[in-house]
């Protein structure tokens, strides 16, 4: 199936991206039970993902490593969680509830992009050099903290195989950000952001469209995304269609 195709695929970017940053990892267990590591104070960075044939003991025993880890965490499934998952996340305080999309595209759909950048606009790919470009406008348009875009704006990460981060600048300041993961005819489309100055103006279509051409021209047939109701419409403004829906469970803010 291609949706299992991209799922094996996305775990495959994050066992990637970890292997690539000192104190991070990720690892999988006898029933398909994954523990995914970056130690950032995100719960949707530490996860410990429920696959389709995993044992509850199995997910227990991954819980309580989590949480001895001491970052915020979550468990994750690709469905909805039935009675006893969430008796055993309430166990481990993770009793809150959010869904995020897996949206997937396929190349067939690449003559329909838009080829059109926003007047003053270009489109640059980012090297590890200029790392600090990149994590600066990925800290304002996410409105996250510096040093947690600089975990993923090493030169390790940038300048990785399969790995393409880019800038939308305009009169030299980068204005939207992304960055892409090939992974086999796989590519992971991550860290979209735009500063909240510069929104409205169709600086992230222009670098979305911009990204899944650069995609495809590297071999990718699929790209996949997790994204928020804010870019979602925009995802599937390109032919992006939803191939599950996520649920994250966290502890209660």
């Amino acid at each position: 199936m291609v949706v299992d195709a991209t799922v094996d695929a996305l775990y495959a970017t994050f066992d990637r991206l970890t292997s690539l940053s000192p104190g991070m990892f990720s690892r999988v267990g006898d029933t398909g039970t994954r523990l995914v590591f970056t130690g950032l104070p995100m719960d949707t960075l530490n996860v410990v993902a429920v696959g389709r044939d995993s044992r509850l003991s199995e997910v227990d025993a991954f819980a309580v490593e989590m949480a001895a880890l001491g970052a915020p965490w979550s468990i994750v499934t690709r469905t909805e969680p039935d009675a006893d998952l969430l008796d055993l996340a309430a166990r481990h305080g993770r009793t809150s509830s959010s869904t995020l999309p897996l949206l997937v595209w396929d190349a067939e759909l690449l003559p329909t992009l838009p080829a059109d950048v926003p007047p003053g606009a270009t489109v640059r790919r980012i090297a590890g050099g200029d790392g600090a470009v990149y994590a600066e406008a990925m800290a304002q348009g996410f409105g996250m903290p510096r040093g947690i875009a600089d975990a993923f704006a090493t030169p390790e990460i940038l300048d990785a195989p399969g790995s393409a981060a880019f800038v939308l600048e305009v009169a030299g300041e980068a204005v939207a950000t992304g960055y892409n993961m090939l992974v086999g005819d796989q590519v992971g489309m991550y860290n979209g952001s735009v500063p909240p100055a510069h929104r409205g103006r169709g600086y992230y279509r222009a670098l979305v469209a911009a990204r899944l051409r650069h995609a495809v021209a590297a071999s990718a047939r699929h790209a996949f995304t997790q994204n928020t109701p804010m870019s979602r419409p925009l995802y599937e403004s390109f032919g992006f269609q939803l191939a599950e829906e996520w649920t994250y469970l966290t502890a209660a803010s």
